[in-house]
């Protein structure tokens, strides 16, 4: 059984477990003052009870984070230029959000909100914030999902000798999945350094309720991995995230797809609900519902076309593209500031992505 499933969120053992990975020596002092005032313990606790989206569970654990928090649940979010630009919806209930999000307001005059589901949209956009729409979140809903092309992907590598299973970090030896992960980096535009905030930075120890799946070659060397966040609602682990696909650059393309395959055969199993795929930014962006800016809808859609962009910062025509072919549900998220003046906010997004 993976480490991941054996640790219960109620033992002492779950939180010493968690000190290695996820305290975090030489933050700055007012992430500490934050934290002395919602513990890591807590915002677990939250996280259970009411970490039902994509980016729950880095919002709890990420690295360099700054948070918030009341009776009810927290907010994370990163200090940049003087703006709390905050990651994602706050861990609470959809009922209490609104009441968190008023405290938070009433000590952070500048605050911008980044990947916020619909429900928190609302809340925004009714206290006076601009929201513009961001990009779509693809949901697979598991029970009776299938994809042919998934299964045909996972039979082609295996039939080439690739053997995928589960496993933990500790099973399989960080110094492998350390060069598997290394050696991807080097294909992405960025290279030098992990993407951060709305990316949770890899973690290559073992994480609760985090399942690793590890795809090896004949000869045994490991080849590719994905690792894929917990999903919640009432203290019950119901779905998963994807949070991480690397695989080494001249093993198959095909087995991330195997991959996917066989964690989602084993999710279905266990009775899990959903999968979801991750950010495609920029995507489907149409403005209708909210009071946005005019000038982020038009750069977000100028980007998400231009061939330059697309070729020389990030490739996220074809990274939608990708997610799309799955046939998943499509949820958009959402970008939310009280400024007229967006760009700047934007731009304090990106540097919050990638601040060491």
């Amino acid at each position: 059984m993976p480490i991941a499933l054996a640790l219960s969120w109620t033992s002492r053992a779950f939180f010493q477990a968690l000190a290695p990975v996820w305290e975090f020596p030489g933050a700055d002092a007012p992430a500490a003052a934050s934290r002395g005032k919602l513990s890591l313990e807590r915002r677990l606790s939250f996280l259970r009870q009411h970490g039902s989206f994509t980016l729950a569970y880095s919002a709890a654990v990420q690295r360099g984070l700054e948070y918030f928090g009341d009776e009810n649940g927290f907010i994370a979010y990163r200090t940049v230029g003087g703006t709390a630009m905050v990651l994602a919806d706050p861990v609470a209930a959809v009922a209490d959000r609104a009441k968190l999000i008023r405290e938070f307001l009433a000590v952070k005059s500048k605050v911008c909100f980044c990947q916020v589901s619909r429900p928190t949209a609302e809340i925004l956009a009714a206290m006076g914030f601009l929201v513009n729409e961001m990009g779509t979140d693809i949901r697979i809903d598991l029970p009776g999902y299938k994809r042919k092309s998934l299964r045909h992907d996972f039979n082609r590598v295996t039939r080439a000798g690739t053997v995928i299973k589960e496993g933990s970090a500790a099973e399989i030896g960080i110094d492998a999945i350390r060069e598997v992960s290394d050696r991807w980096r080097r294909m992405r535009t960025f290279k030098e350094r992990e993407v951060t905030f709305l990316n949770r930075p890899i973690v290559l120890e073992d994480e609760p309720d985090v399942r690793k799946f590890f795809a090896f070659d004949r000869d045994g060397k490991l080849v590719g991995f994905a690792y894929y966040d917990p999903i919640y609602e009432d203290g019950q682990v119901v779905g998963y995230s994807t949070s991480f696909k690397r695989r080494l650059p001249e093993a198959d393309v095909n087995i991330c797809n195997a991959l996917l395959h066989v964690a989602m055969e084993a999710f279905r199993a266990e009775g899990r609900k959903y999968l979801y795929l991750g950010l495609s930014p920029m995507a489907d962006i149409e403005d209708k519902d909210f009071r946005h800016s005019r000038v982020l809808n038009k750069v977000f859609c100028a980007s998400f076309t231009n061939p330059l962009f697309n070729r020389y910062v990030y490739p996220i025509k074809g990274h939608a593209s990708h997610k799309g072919s799955y046939r998943g549900t499509a949820e958009q998220t959402y970008f939310a500031f009280r400024s007229g003046f967006s760009l700047p906010n934007v731009e304090k997004m990106v540097r919050a992505c990638f601040r060491v």
